[in-house]
């Protein structure tokens, strides 16, 4: 591998984080989360899917994306890895 290569596919290209209020039923109102991951920009567009969970967080859908990247580039698929 040549050297600064593994520098390039080590982070994620972008990631975005999303915050919006939601207002319960009781008129409480709670924090939404959301963050979306694009791994890979070698090759677009990049693909992924959704995970919903409360327990999501930005690291695990960094790594999501990484790994769709990997997952893609083994099968020969012209696909970057993302994950939201």
């Amino acid at each position: 591998i040549p050297k600064g290569q593994l520098s390039l596919i080590k982070e994620c290209d972008s990631v975005y984080r999303m915050q919006f209020p939601f207002r319960r039923r009781d008129g409480s109102i709670e924090m939404i989360y959301g963050y979306r991951a694009q791994h890979s920009h070698h090759i677009t567009p990049v693909k992924g899917g959704i995970r919903f969970s409360t327990t999501v967080d930005l690291q695990e859908i960094e790594a999501l994306a990484a790994l769709m990247t990997f997952k893609c580039a083994v099968v020969n698929v012209p696909f970057g890895g993302g994950k939201g």
